[in-house]
């Protein structure tokens, strides 16, 4: 049998480097890894896992314990937590409570032994004395769906007060006020907020609360199918039709089932009762039934993004296992309402339905993002008013991110703001910054050069620049690493008046490339057909990606950024027809997540953009870079399409290298002069700084100076 020291020889490396490969460390060098790894299966080489664990005091294992893995809403969540986990090595073990707390205390006692690493456990009630033994002993550990009293641990759950409060004011909008609840146990937090939620609702409706109608009993289909047994017979016989009980304002008309298997319950109960639905009682659920849901779309849902709530969760938990010390993150993931058939919203006056089965073509389902409450905790005053003592060399204003959004929102701001989309350059930082940069591989990892987020936000505070971008676009990066680097920049900007946008790849340029292609003006048919299927599978990886952090961050994020090569010097990198049919569509898709949340979208293209303008416009894009002078006249642009879309970048980088800074400034006076006026301008460098620029730092720094002077609303 080979062993570690076999590898290291065939290698060329040491035994402790062959170890950081082995436990996936990141500061490795790419070739020396490769090395290693060629090594192990050259000589089929299998680490011992006892030993590891016992020299690491790791197992490289985390727990997931959940209340009933039978429901999809469970089997998504833990799909996410297994893919999160197995990107940087982790083995997930599943634990199925069936809600029964000792079934429960069985599986906190084998997780405390410190057979797992770490646990991510959805709790049957909201006591944290009966998840003693984890807190006693350390455990690293998230909560997830459920809050805890009197624990503050990290945890992730589903907006479920607003997503209630959604179901019920369109249950109201549509004209029922007699609406039932069946919900979970009292000791579990997402049944106590879905009631409150439903209560929210009806009191701005003016409804009374009525407590006959709220009823409580478990996650189950069965206790759904019998609870709906007491309200109909409660509610007294039924003269029939949804719409005509509504009139008489006295019947039951409407059911907001807790959960999806709850929401099973409550149809089988009506079936046997002869009742239809929406056509006698509308019925609505949290949670979507996703089989069910693709070959019968007919039940009006609050969604929850299940998948992406189990990997936040694996997310807290691993950046806990690699030192975050930071107080307790509670990760509030919005949710969103799916409106088919089942709430009556297609019945026509008569009370008679407007579809029958099989389901008309045409018939909609229309989903909308369920914005949160405002949230409790408001943000401290020392922070948002904390000094700018470190607006480095030649005193700048405060960065103020509010400038960006007036932009982007196409209003005049009070001075031109800077933002660079793209920024390397360690000398550059180092010279604002009056220090060496000590680059941690921890916080950076786009780029040899790469700041920390914290030296980001620094200099930008430093100059006065109003944003800085967290660049999401490493592949090789796992979706845990992204987040918790998007976390790190959240939490340096905050109170420094710093904004942070979110750079994401698209999937044109990369597909293209995948085919050998990066040039093409024509393809033939079975090309074009393998060009389609590789944009499908880059889009379904950064739409679920995008989606991911803008659930979770979007609060926080001034902007998103995208980044493709849609364009060279001549125009589109397509035929217009063909660049038409499959760029359009798959952008929309791709943006939607930053539309429902509100974001603008930037665009970041190179080439000449003339006919790429008009299709971004249509696509709600907020603005575009880089605009790169020799290929674009930004002035036409400007007048052409100034109130539609702002321009972000134009200071050449040939003068940034090879001007003075006389010159740079000269340079700002005028594009300020030029373009400034009525908004819709951000300026930065035409095609932002690389970490291989040879761009001198007086440079630079003569162009963030120059926007103070020259960028004023009054200059």
């Amino acid at each position: 049998m080979p062993t570690i020291s076999d590898v290291a020889r065939r290698a060329g490396v040491s035994t402790v480097t062959v170890s950081r490969v082995l436990n996936r460390e990141r500061n490795v060098n790419s070739l020396t890894r490769e090395r290693v790894e060629r090594a192990i299966a050259d000589l089929g080489y299998v680490p011992n896992v006892v030993a590891r664990s016992l020299r690491s005091k790791r197992t490289h294992s985390l727990a997931l314990v959940l209340p009933d893995v039978t429901n999809a809403f469970w089997t998504t969540i833990a799909r996410g937590v297994e893919d999160a986990a197995h990107s940087v090595g982790y083995s997930v073990f599943l634990c199925n409570t069936d809600e029964d707390p000792a079934k429960q205390q069985i599986y906190m006692q084998v997780i405390a032994s410190r057979r797992v690493d770490g646990v991510i456990i959805a709790p049957c009630d909201d006591d944290a004395a009966h998840l003693s033994e984890l807190r006693q002993r350390s455990v690293p550990t998230v909560i997830m769906d459920r809050r805890i009293e009197g624990w503050e641990v990290d945890s992730v759950w589903g907006d479920s007060i607003s997503g209630a409060r959604a179901l019920i004011r369109h249950l109201i909008k549509v004209g029922h006020r007699r609406i039932a609840i069946i919900t979970g146990p009292s000791h579990a937090s997402t049944a106590d907020d879905r009631v409150a939620g439903y209560r929210m609702a009806l009191a701005e409706a003016g409804i009374p609360f009525d407590p006959r109608l709220l009823k409580r009993g478990e996650f189950r289909a069965a206790s759904g199918e019998h609870l709906t047994y007491q309200l109909l017979d409660e509610s007294g016989p039924r003269e029939g039709g949804a719409a005509r009980g509504a009139a008489r304002g006295g019947a039951l008309t409407a059911i907001f089932a807790a959960n999806n298997l709850i929401a099973l319950g409550v149809l089988d109960a009506l079936e046997k009762r002869g009742l239809r639905v929406p056509q006698d009682l509308a019925l609505v659920s949290f949670d979507d039934l996703p089989e069910a849901s693709r070959l019968f779309p007919f039940l009006t849902v609050v969604a929850q993004p299940a998948y992406e709530m189990g990997t936040h969760a694996a997310q807290l938990l691993l950046s806990r296992l690699n030192g975050d010390t930071s107080p307790a993150r509670h990760v509030v993931l919005p949710t969103r309402l799916v409106l088919r058939h089942s709430c009556g919203r297609h019945l026509h006056e008569t009370g008679e339905a407007a579809l029958s089965l099989p389901l008309a073509r045409g018939v909609s389902t229309e989903t909308i993002l369920v914005k949160p409450l405002d949230p409790e905790e408001v943000r401290q005053i020392a922070a948002l008013n904390r000094q700018a003592d470190l607006n480095g060399p030649g005193g700048f204003e405060r960065s103020n991110v509010k400038r960006v959004l007036t932009v982007l929102q196409h209003g005049v701001p009070d001075r031109v703001p800077h933002v660079e989309l793209q920024m390397g350059g360690k000398a550059i930082y180092e010279y604002a910054l009056e220090r060496e940069l000590k680059h941690d591989p921890a916080n950076g990892w786009a780029g040899p050069y790469t700041a920390t987020a914290e030296d980001q936000v620094e200099f930008a505070r430093r100059l006065g620049i109003d944003a800085v971008v967290c660049d999401f676009q490493d592949l090789s990066a796992s979706l845990t690493d992204r987040l918790s680097a998007l976390e790190l920049y959240l939490r340096a900007a905050h109170g420094t008046g710093v904004g942070v946008g979110a750079a994401f790849g698209s999937f044109l340029g990369p597909a293209l490339f995948s085919l050998g292609r990066d040039w093409p003006q024509r393809l033939p048919p079975g090309e074009m057909l393998r060009l389609e299927e590789a944009l499908d599978s880059w889009l379904v990886q950064q739409a679920r990606l995008l989606r991911s952090v803008c659930d979770r961050f979007a609060e926080d994020l001034a902007f998103v950024l995208i980044s493709d090569t849609l364009a060279d010097a001549r125009g589109l990198l397509l035929p217009s027809e063909v660049f038409d049919r499959v760029f359009c569509e798959r952008m929309q898709r791709l943006i939607s997540p930053a539309r429902e949340h509100g974001k603008p979208v930037i665009m970041r293209s190179p080439g000449k953009l003339d006919d790429l303008l008009p299709i971004l416009v249509d696509l709600g894009v907020a603005a575009i870079n880089p605009l790169e002078p020799q290929l674009n006249d930004i002035i036409a642009i400007k007048q052409q399409w100034g109130d539609r879309l702002s321009l972000v970048g134009d200071i050449a980088g040939d003068l940034l290298r090879r001007g003075s800074p006389a010159e740079v400034e000269e340079a700002v006076r005028v594009q300020c002069l030029r373009l400034a006026a009525d908004g819709g301008y951000i300026l930065s460098s035409a095609a932002g700084i690389g970490d291989g620029d040879d761009i001198p730092p007086a440079n630079f720094v003569a162009m963030a100076r120059a926007i103070h002077k020259f960028g004023g609303s009054g200059s």
